[in-house]
């Protein structure tokens, strides 16, 4: 057992992730973090994760588009 420091803001994103009052933070992150290790491994973790809901998916997609558009995320002094 270890004890960890959160800012409030990453205790509520972690909590979100939680799927019933029973749920430990623990099981949380074992299910969602995967192990460090390959890129077929990523990808299989991933797959076990939980569908997103539609806050969540429109979320990643702007994120997603915003990582597309390399002019807006230019840095003017240093291009």
């Amino acid at each position: 057992m270890k004890t960890i420091s959160l800012t409030d803001e990453a205790y509520e994103r972690l909590k979100e992730w939680k799927d019933e009052s029973s749920d430990s933070f623990s099981r949380v992150v074992l299910r969602v973090v995967p192990e460090k290790g390959t890129l077929g491994q990523m990808l299989e973790d991933v797959s076990r994760l939980p569908v997103l809901n539609e806050e969540q998916a429109r979320v990643m997609e702007e994120s997603a588009r915003y990582g597309r558009d390399l002019e807006g995320s230019r840095d003017p002094w240093t291009s």
